[in-house]
Protein backbone atom coordinates (compact mmCIF):
# COMPACT_ATOMS: atom_id res chain seq x y z
CA UNK A 1 0.00 0.00 0.00
CA UNK A 2 1.28 3.33 -0.88
CA UNK A 3 2.13 6.23 1.09
CA UNK A 4 -0.33 8.28 -0.55
CA UNK A 5 -2.62 5.46 0.11
CA UNK A 6 -2.60 5.58 3.65
CA UNK A 7 -3.02 9.51 3.55
CA UNK A 8 -6.37 9.05 2.21
CA UNK A 9 -7.74 6.64 4.70
CA UNK A 10 -6.43 8.92 7.58
CA UNK A 11 -8.63 12.05 6.05
CA UNK A 12 -11.51 9.92 5.75
CA UNK A 13 -11.31 8.80 8.79
CA UNK A 14 -10.41 12.66 10.15
CA UNK A 15 -13.39 13.65 8.29
CA UNK A 16 -15.99 10.50 10.02
CA UNK A 17 -14.66 11.90 13.64
CA UNK A 18 -15.36 15.53 13.15
CA UNK A 19 -18.39 14.61 11.42
CA UNK A 20 -19.69 12.35 14.25
CA UNK A 21 -18.82 15.63 17.06
CA UNK A 22 -20.59 17.85 15.20
CA UNK A 23 -24.08 16.44 15.16
CA UNK A 24 -24.46 16.40 18.91
CA UNK A 25 -24.04 20.15 19.02
CA UNK A 26 -26.37 20.81 15.85
CA UNK A 27 -28.92 18.68 17.67
CA UNK A 28 -28.43 21.22 21.00
CA UNK A 29 -28.59 24.12 18.96
CA UNK A 30 -31.34 23.73 16.91
CA UNK A 31 -33.50 23.11 20.21
CA UNK A 32 -33.31 26.44 21.31
CA UNK A 33 -36.10 29.11 20.51
CA UNK A 34 -35.27 32.02 18.23
CA UNK A 35 -33.80 34.84 20.45
CA UNK A 36 -36.73 37.00 21.04
CA UNK A 37 -39.42 34.61 20.27
CA UNK A 38 -42.60 35.13 22.67
CA UNK A 39 -43.44 31.95 24.81
CA UNK A 40 -46.98 30.92 25.92
CA UNK A 41 -46.47 32.69 28.81
CA UNK A 42 -45.32 36.30 27.76
CA UNK A 43 -48.14 35.80 25.08
CA UNK A 44 -51.31 34.92 27.70
CA UNK A 45 -49.35 38.14 29.73
CA UNK A 46 -49.44 40.34 26.74
CA UNK A 47 -53.14 39.55 25.64
CA UNK A 48 -54.92 40.52 29.20
CA UNK A 49 -57.04 43.33 29.61
CA UNK A 50 -55.86 45.47 32.28
CA UNK A 51 -58.58 45.67 35.06
CA UNK A 52 -60.91 48.27 34.74
CA UNK A 53 -60.03 51.12 37.00
CA UNK A 54 -63.16 51.49 39.66
CA UNK A 55 -65.29 55.34 39.51
CA UNK A 56 -65.05 57.40 42.93
CA UNK A 57 -68.33 57.84 44.70
CA UNK A 58 -69.46 61.27 44.64
CA UNK A 59 -69.66 62.71 48.23
CA UNK A 60 -73.16 64.20 48.46
CA UNK A 61 -72.11 68.12 49.68
CA UNK A 62 -72.92 69.13 53.56
CA UNK A 63 -76.72 69.95 53.97
CA UNK A 64 -75.98 74.11 55.43
CA UNK A 65 -79.27 75.23 57.16
CA UNK A 66 -80.77 78.60 58.42
CA UNK A 67 -83.43 78.08 61.77
CA UNK A 68 -86.89 78.26 60.82
CA UNK A 69 -88.78 80.27 63.13
CA UNK A 70 -92.47 79.97 61.85
CA UNK A 71 -95.19 78.06 64.15
CA UNK A 72 -97.45 75.59 62.88
CA UNK A 73 -100.79 77.64 62.33
CA UNK A 74 -98.69 80.13 60.76
CA UNK A 75 -97.98 77.28 58.14
CA UNK A 76 -101.64 75.54 58.52
CA UNK A 77 -104.30 77.60 59.18
CA UNK A 78 -106.68 75.65 61.57
CA UNK A 79 -109.61 76.50 60.06
CA UNK A 80 -108.92 75.18 56.48
CA UNK A 81 -107.19 72.49 58.16
CA UNK A 82 -110.47 71.44 59.81
CA UNK A 83 -112.35 71.92 56.25
CA UNK A 84 -110.01 70.03 54.30
CA UNK A 85 -109.54 67.25 56.63
CA UNK A 86 -112.08 66.63 58.83
CA UNK A 87 -111.29 65.82 62.48
CA UNK A 88 -107.90 66.46 62.77
CA UNK A 89 -106.59 68.68 65.99
CA UNK A 90 -103.24 69.75 66.63
CA UNK A 91 -101.15 67.02 68.56
CA UNK A 92 -97.26 67.39 69.60
CA UNK A 93 -94.69 66.78 66.99
CA UNK A 94 -92.67 63.68 67.03
CA UNK A 95 -89.41 63.38 68.51
CA UNK A 96 -86.69 62.40 65.57
CA UNK A 97 -84.74 59.49 66.20
CA UNK A 98 -81.13 60.01 68.56
CA UNK A 99 -79.29 59.17 65.67
CA UNK A 100 -80.79 61.52 63.38
CA UNK A 101 -80.85 64.18 65.82
CA UNK A 102 -77.10 64.19 65.00
CA UNK A 103 -77.22 64.54 60.73
CA UNK A 104 -78.61 67.78 60.01
CA UNK A 105 -75.94 67.65 57.46
CA UNK A 106 -76.60 64.08 55.71
CA UNK A 107 -78.79 63.80 53.20
CA UNK A 108 -79.30 59.84 53.85
CA UNK A 109 -81.23 60.71 57.22
CA UNK A 110 -84.86 60.39 57.39
CA UNK A 111 -86.47 63.53 56.23
CA UNK A 112 -88.14 64.34 59.19
CA UNK A 113 -85.00 63.62 61.07
CA UNK A 114 -82.87 65.85 59.23
CA UNK A 115 -85.48 68.33 59.63
CA UNK A 116 -85.73 68.50 63.19
CA UNK A 117 -81.21 68.42 62.95
CA UNK A 118 -81.37 71.17 61.13
CA UNK A 119 -83.40 73.60 63.70
CA UNK A 120 -86.47 73.17 61.38
CA UNK A 121 -90.22 73.24 62.25
CA UNK A 122 -92.18 70.15 62.78
CA UNK A 123 -96.53 69.84 63.31
CA UNK A 124 -98.49 67.10 63.90
CA UNK A 125 -101.99 66.04 63.68
CA UNK A 126 -104.09 63.65 65.14
CA UNK A 127 -107.59 62.31 64.81
CA UNK A 128 -109.62 60.07 67.03
CA UNK A 129 -108.26 56.80 64.73
CA UNK A 130 -105.19 58.24 65.42
CA UNK A 131 -104.23 59.15 61.50
CA UNK A 132 -101.54 61.12 61.72
CA UNK A 133 -100.32 63.90 59.72
CA UNK A 134 -96.78 65.29 60.34
CA UNK A 135 -95.11 68.26 58.71
CA UNK A 136 -91.34 69.23 58.82
CA UNK A 137 -89.91 72.59 56.89
CA UNK A 138 -86.39 73.36 57.00
CA UNK A 139 -84.19 76.03 55.05
CA UNK A 140 -80.60 74.98 52.92
CA UNK A 141 -78.83 76.73 51.41
CA UNK A 142 -78.66 75.96 47.39
CA UNK A 143 -76.26 73.04 47.17
CA UNK A 144 -78.19 71.38 49.65
CA UNK A 145 -81.95 72.07 48.48
CA UNK A 146 -80.48 70.77 44.97
CA UNK A 147 -78.84 67.70 46.13
CA UNK A 148 -81.88 66.96 48.09
CA UNK A 149 -83.95 67.40 45.05
CA UNK A 150 -81.04 65.58 42.66
CA UNK A 151 -81.91 62.47 45.43
CA UNK A 152 -85.78 62.41 44.86
CA UNK A 153 -85.17 62.13 40.93
CA UNK A 154 -83.89 58.98 41.26
CA UNK A 155 -85.93 57.57 44.04
CA UNK A 156 -89.46 59.14 44.24
CA UNK A 157 -92.09 60.14 41.86
CA UNK A 158 -92.50 63.95 40.50
CA UNK A 159 -95.49 65.45 41.23
CA UNK A 160 -96.54 68.23 38.62
CA UNK A 161 -99.66 69.75 40.42
CA UNK A 162 -97.93 71.02 43.38
CA UNK A 163 -96.89 74.07 42.15
CA UNK A 164 -93.59 74.12 42.85
CA UNK A 165 -91.11 71.18 42.28
CA UNK A 166 -92.27 68.20 44.07
CA UNK A 167 -92.33 64.38 44.59
CA UNK A 168 -94.38 61.80 46.32
CA UNK A 169 -93.67 58.23 47.17
CA UNK A 170 -95.36 55.60 49.62
CA UNK A 171 -93.13 53.52 51.87
CA UNK A 172 -94.02 51.11 54.50
CA UNK A 173 -97.58 51.91 54.16
CA UNK A 174 -96.90 55.86 54.81
CA UNK A 175 -97.44 58.37 52.18
CA UNK A 176 -94.56 61.27 51.97
CA UNK A 177 -94.82 64.65 50.00
CA UNK A 178 -91.87 66.59 49.29
CA UNK A 179 -91.67 69.55 47.85
CA UNK A 180 -89.10 72.36 47.87
CA UNK A 181 -90.66 76.36 47.51
CA UNK A 182 -87.08 77.82 47.14
CA UNK A 183 -85.18 78.24 49.46
CA UNK A 184 -87.39 75.58 52.11
CA UNK A 185 -87.70 71.61 51.94
CA UNK A 186 -90.88 71.00 52.78
CA UNK A 187 -91.96 67.47 54.16
CA UNK A 188 -95.36 65.63 54.59
CA UNK A 189 -96.13 62.50 56.02
CA UNK A 190 -99.13 60.43 56.82
CA UNK A 191 -100.97 57.19 56.05
CA UNK A 192 -103.79 58.81 55.00
CA UNK A 193 -101.46 59.78 51.87
CA UNK A 194 -102.44 56.81 49.52
CA UNK A 195 -101.74 59.26 46.29
CA UNK A 196 -99.91 62.47 45.35
CA UNK A 197 -103.54 64.48 45.74
CA UNK A 198 -104.06 63.15 49.16
CA UNK A 199 -101.42 65.61 50.22
CA UNK A 200 -101.95 68.19 47.86
CA UNK A 201 -104.55 70.41 50.17
CA UNK A 202 -102.33 70.54 53.07
CA UNK A 203 -99.41 71.01 50.79
CA UNK A 204 -101.01 74.21 49.40
CA UNK A 205 -101.18 75.43 52.51
CA UNK A 206 -97.65 75.58 53.37
CA UNK A 207 -96.78 76.82 50.04
CA UNK A 208 -99.16 79.54 50.35
CA UNK A 209 -97.95 80.59 53.70
CA UNK A 210 -94.13 80.20 53.17
CA UNK A 211 -94.60 82.42 49.85
CA UNK A 212 -97.00 85.15 52.14
CA UNK A 213 -92.99 85.57 54.11
CA UNK A 214 -91.57 86.78 51.54
CA UNK A 215 -88.46 84.50 51.87
CA UNK A 216 -89.64 82.18 48.85
CA UNK A 217 -88.36 83.02 45.05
Amino acid sequence: MTSTHHRFLRGLALTAVVGAAALPLAACTSAAPPTGAPTSESSAAASADPAPEESPTATPPTLVSTPVDLDCASLVDPASLSALYPGLTAAEAPEPAADDADAADSATTPPLGRIAAADGTLCAWTDAANETITLGVAQYDDAGLTSLANDLVASSNSVPTYGVEGYFDVERGVGRAELFPLPYDVVLESTAFVEPGSAEPMAAQVVAALEATGATG
